[in-house]
């Protein structure tokens, strides 16, 4: 069975066509969604698709860094019907210079980032959820004492 999971050749017809992996996150409020992440992490809309006055979807960059918006009846349903307000399924990493000095900026502007942790494998990390619920984490690396 573990010979299941083991590395195989990729498809011909994608070998040089796959350029980037833009993850798209189905939230409530696409407006919301949007001032969140342009306006705490600098992104910057690239497309956006509205009708009847309502954004219903946008794509967001930053750099070389790319998310899709989109307004989902699904996620607003499974928002309503579900206790927990997060969104688990996936976490939105984040590599950074420095996860003290994004923590630091999060508190000043009055979020609420989880502490940042030091871990064995070589970065201090913290996560912090948007309105949504989908959790972002922010990692910089830290030279391991090797005393």
């Amino acid at each position: 069975m573990g010979g299941r999971h083991a590395a195989r050749p990729a498809l011909e017809f994608l070998k040089n066509s796959m350029k980037a992996l833009v993850p798209l996150l189905n939230v409530e409020d696409a407006a919301r969604s949007i001032e969140f992440y342009t306006g705490n992490f600098g992104f910057a809309v690239d497309q956006q698709f509205e009708m009847g006055g309502k954004v219903l979807w946008a794509r967001l960059s930053r750099g070389s860094i790319g998310i899709m918006i989109n307004v989902s009846q699904e996620r607003r349903s499974r928002a309503v019907g579900s206790e927990r307000q997060t969104y688990d399924d996936v976490v939105f990493y984040f590599y950074v210079d420095s996860a003290q000095d994004v923590h630091d900026e999060l508190l000043r502007k009055g979020f609420a980032p989880g502490p940042i942790e030091r871990q064995d494998y070589g970065v201090d990390e913290f996560t912090v959820r948007d309105p949504d619920g989908y959790e972002l984490a922010f990692a910089s690396p830290y030279i391991k004492d090797e005393r």
